[in-house]
């Protein structure tokens, strides 16, 4: 016979699964938060500078779900989940295939460790240093960039100071590999205003095979400079200035060469009219190159890490390893304004130039126009779309103007 449980009981117990439940979720919401992105970008590029090839349209897709976890008031853990493709990259979504999905991201971080003030971040993790200029996630990628690092970071009223170790190629059981190691201090020199000063050192302890250096590291490299940053009465700047000494294995010598280059930049703008968003700006960048590839000298600065992508064009034609080689010149002028309160436009304009041109040849690189619309659709949905056109110098690798275009659809969650 069965036993039939009386209606209150029935009725507490289903209280208590209620109450007991929302007490669960209320413990989970407060420890863990779920949030994610979906990007899907569309680009038409015609960028080979030859009008009469047929040209390619192709679409982006990268998804990201990011978790993150408070263990307790003082350890707390992120992971971001990724998955970044181009459209019809599977014949199939039975296949299997996802070649591309990877935990962008894994770290934890101690608040305060051993009572030092410092807070930790530990894993795999994006590093951004000022304004990506030589350290940065690159956002714009369909991938980006992320370090499998450990970092210690110091906040005071008077300035912080970031210090972090990251390992870039490597295996285990041998101590040779890609390094990079940084200290970042920034000091507030008024409201909204602040002063950088960094130290990068770069190396790689994979040994000379031959020559006269056989068996010395092939890179050690030292990065250093200043950076300030401000807005202060409708202008705002960037001024930047970096040095960078060492030795790097030179291909085309067979041996070690001593580096010695050099980056400056100053960009400046004013705010026309603020509640248009009016803004016009204008910035002088230059990259040192190198005159004479054979005199054991190194003269181009590299960039390193940086999201090169913001900084020489969004067409991305001074984005590569070489791209320097000759060095770079680039003179810019900018526009910008709302044309509601959902949507923005942008121009700018930039004239490029090596400074370190070869006999017989020209040093005009070539001008390149970006117009950009940034439509805020809600508080989830954002448009972008942008249209660029490049007019290549005598000596760049083309003649006829080439073009790119793009509109890209951003749902955050």
């Amino acid at each position: 016979m069965k036993r039939v449980l009386p209606l209150w009981t029935l009725l507490v117990v289903l209280i208590l699964s209620v109450f007991l439940t929302d007490v669960v979720a209320a413990q989970t919401a407060d420890r863990l938060s779920v949030t994610g992105q979906i990007r899907q970008r569309t680009e038409y590029s015609a960028k080979d500078f030859n009008a009469d090839i047929d040209d390619p349209l192709f679409s982006f897709l990268r998804t990201r779900v990011n978790v993150g976890v408070r263990a307790n008031d003082d350890v707390k853990a992120f992971v971001q989940f990724q998955d970044s493709r181009v459209w019809g990259q599977e014949n199939s979504t039975l296949d299997g295939n996802a070649p591309l999905f990877d935990v962008h991201q894994a770290f934890f971080t101690v608040n305060n460790v051993f009572d030092s003030g410092f807070n930790a971040k530990v894993g795999r993790q994006e590093i951004n240093v000022g304004n990506q200029r030589l350290v940065g996630a690159v956002g714009w990628h369909n991938v980006g960039r992320t370090f499998d690092a450990a970092r210690f970071m110091y906040e005071a009223e008077k300035g912080s100071l970031d210090i972090f170790a990251a390992r870039l190629v490597g295996s285990t059981g041998t101590p040779d590999g890609d390094n990079l190691f940084g200290a970042v201090g920034t000091y507030p020199l008024a409201d909204g205003q602040r002063v950088e000063a960094l130290v990068l050192f770069d190396n790689s302890t994979f040994p000379v095979a031959a020559g006269p250096d056989v068996d010395e590291n092939m890179l050690s490299r030292v990065t250093a400079g200043v950076a300030a940053y401000g807005k202060e009465s409708g202008f705002d700047y960037e001024l930047e200035a970096y040095y960078q000494m060492g030795d790097a294995f030179d291909g085309g010598t067979g041996e070690l060469g001593s580096i010695a280059a050099y980056l400056a930049s100053a960009k400046v703008g004013y705010l026309v009219d603020e509640e248009k968003g009016m803004r016009v700006g204008g910035l002088f960048t230059i990259v040192s190159g190198d005159d004479d590839a054979g005199d054991g000298d190194i003269n181009n600065f590299n960039t390193l890490f940086a999201s090169n992508h913001k900084f020489y064009g969004f067409m991305d034609y001074f984005i590569g390893a070489g791209s320097f080689a000759r060095g770079l010149q680039d003179i810019g002028l900018s526009f910008g304004m709302k044309a509601n309160d959902q949507t923005s436009v942008s121009l700018d304009l930039h004239n490029f130039t090596a400074p370190q041109a070869p006999s017989g040849f020209d040093n005009a690189l070539g001008q390149e126009i970006d117009f950009t619309v940034n439509h805020k659709y809600n508080s989830a949905l954002t448009l972008v779309a942008g249209l660029s056109a490049f007019m290549p110098g005598d000596d760049f690798g083309g003649e006829d103007t080439a073009f790119w275009g793009y509109l890209s659809s951003i749902v955050n969650f």
